[in-house]
């Protein structure tokens, strides 16, 4: 009997754990990339990232994963080491809202609908119904697995406290509390526990669950929960394993804000406690007791070593020491695929730094081409090099997002990526082709006319453009800026058209080489290719915010006055 009673308690764990992990996850893909704009507002100000941290941990319910995120920022070079603090801080005090999520139990005497026996069935119910039926639904969808997360959530919490009554009779048990009086030992078994199922607010629920039976004293209590506080520490150290050194500083300032905070108030406590009687310590503690103090501890913790902020980031650097390794990637990082909207929008980070190395590149050319500076070869090469690696990286990052759940929108978003990210190496390589073309024609002594270089000078003006409005409608998700893209590249087609016209007409008039003739009409390919180019990076914005848009936006059959307007304005301007 004993042992079928011990199996409902790792049934009803069981339970408690999967209604936790349904509720952290459909609560982060709710909130999807608002969380990234909400931990992106973080300055300098640690106080701002405090903040932060509690909100978004509230929002998820979730330190470990508020904490893995924060490593994955820092790892990806968005969020500084010391900003970390601060939302690592919040994160602590955020997470104590699950407890007393499940501390409503307490009220239920006064307010009988607040029984985890009235609600979590119906909860439960209130959510399959709408998983099963809404399932095209994104923000309906995760709603539904809220209710399923709380439901299951309760229900293991109920199957966990009618165990521990059964179980609690047993001597083996009663003594596992009574030693965990001792407060090395009560550290030590809170943080073994949470260590292993990795959530401190399961292995509160534990606690909690045992309170509800009368079985728990304050005296044992508190060192479970301060234990519990440095177990949860664990989930950030195996994230950061393989990360950058500085998202490793990030996982111990964590392990040091809750190891420090632990030892320094067990030594008040327990000193204030040799010296002077504390009434109620003895007493048995109920769920809300359990919240209040975990609550009270997190927020004195942080309290207490918040000015000494500084201090913790100094002691990681210690801790790991060197400098961080050098990375082609700057924003993406693995940590963020659980969450497929922040993942993505991460993506987009990614790609436009790659589309603004391919933008250097064509710049460094036109040195090239109109200066005959061969220096800048050995920069296009290199970066060349870098796209080609990002090409890699961005293209395996966005096959692992699309292994996870993801929306039809999202799903939609994906797909233009990969065509964005192949457009923007295409760039790269024919900026590559431009510096080979250059460098074999001055090589062998060829000379551009006059007004041929004019022309290139003309002609690269309307490139920069084009690859800034381009690259800026991705950054910004800016369909207006990229509306305006189709027009320059028809202006730019035209213009290519006539230097054509124009620079075989000089070689009829032998004005110039016809030996190398070729090297300024393949020149001119180049230019067109990456106009081409740009006008699909464009496309895909427009694709992206108006689901209406055809699969090839050239407008040309519906012009409108915006169209006219800005095409007159750049045949005005570089039309010659």
């Amino acid at each position: 009997m004993n042992a079928i009673n011990f199996a409902a308690l790792l049934g009803g764990l069981g339970l408690f754990l999967y209604g936790m992990d349904i509720l952290s996850e459909s609560l982060e893909r709710a909130a999807g990339d608002r969380l990234q704009q909400i931990i992106e507002t973080l300055t300098g100000n640690i106080y701002k990232g405090l903040l932060m941290g509690t909100i978004v941990t509230a929002l998820i319910q979730s330190s470990s994963a508020t904490t893995v995120m924060v490593v994955g920022f820092v790892n990806a070079g968005i969020m500084s080491l010391s900003q970390s603090v601060g939302v690592i801080m919040g994160a602590n005090i955020g997470t104590t809202v699950t407890t007393w999520i499940i501390s409503l139990g307490d009220l239920s005497d006064y307010f009988v609908l607040l029984k985890p026996q009235s609600f979590a069935p119906i909860f439960l119910a209130i959510g399959v119904v709408i998983t099963l039926f809404f399932k095209k639904e994104k923000r309906v969808k995760e709603l539904g697995g809220i209710f399923v997360g709380f439901g299951l959530l309760f229900i293991g919490m109920l199957s966990m406290e009618q165990s521990v009554e059964s179980l609690k009779g047993l001597p083996q048990f009663q003594a596992a509390f009574s030693s965990f009086e001792n407060p090395i030992i009560g550290v030590l078994a809170g943080l073994g526990i949470t260590a292993i199922i990795q959530s401190s607010s399961a292995s509160i629920g534990i606690l909690q669950a045992a309170a509800a039976m009368g079985m728990v004293t304050f005296s044992s209590a508190v060192p479970i929960i301060m234990g519990q506080n440095i177990g949860t520490c664990v989930t950030a150290l195996i994230s950061s394993t393989g990360a950058n050194k500085n998202a490793r500083r990030a996982a111990v300032i964590h392990l040091l804000f809750n190891l420090i905070g632990t030892t320094v108030l067990m030594v008040v406590l327990y000193t204030y406690k040799h010296f002077f009687v504390i009434p109620f310590w003895e007493k048995h503690i109920i769920r809300s007791d359990i919240a209040l103090f975990h609550t009270l501890f997190n927020i004195a913790n942080t309290a207490m070593l918040l000015p000494f902020s500084n201090l913790l980031v100094f002691i990681a650097n210690k801790a790991v020491p060197g400098k961080d390794e050098h990375t082609k990637t700057k924003y993406i990082d693995e940590r963020f695929l659980s969450t497929p909207s922040l993942a993505l929008s991460q993506t987009i980070k990614e790609i436009v730094h790659m589309g603004e190395i391919a933008h250097e590149n064509v710049v460094l050319t036109s040195k090239l081409v109109l200066n005959k500076d061969k220096s800048v070869m050995g920069k296009i090469t290199e970066n060349e090099e870098t796209i080609d690696t990002l090409e890699i990286e961005l293209t395996n990052y966005l096959a692992k997002v699309a292994d996870h759940p993801i929306s039809t929108e999202d799903s939609r978003v994906l797909a233009g990526l990969f065509h964005t990210i192949n457009d923007i190496e295409r760039i790269g390589d024919h900026a590559m082709n431009i510096m080979e073309l250059t460098n074999k024609a001055y090589s062998k002594k060829v000379e551009f006319s006059e007004t041929a270089m004019e022309e290139l000078a003309n002609l690269y003006e309307c490139i920069f453009k084009i690859l800034e409005l381009s690259i800026n409608s991705q950054r910004n998700n800016d369909i207006v800026t990229a509306h305006k893209v189709e027009p320059l590249e028809e202006v730019i087609d035209e213009l290519i058209e006539k230097l054509k016209d124009r620079h075989m007409g000089r070689l009829s008039m032998q004005e110039c080489n016809p030996r190398y003739g070729f090297v300024f009409l393949e020149l001119l390919t180049n230019f067109e290719r990456i106009g081409d180019h740009c006008l699909n990076i464009a496309v895909e914005i427009i694709q992206r915010n108006d689901k209406n848009a055809l699969q090839n936006v050239h407008r040309q059959a519906y012009i409108d006055d915006d169209y006219k307007k800005n095409y007159e304005k750049y045949l005005k301007r570089y039309g010659v």
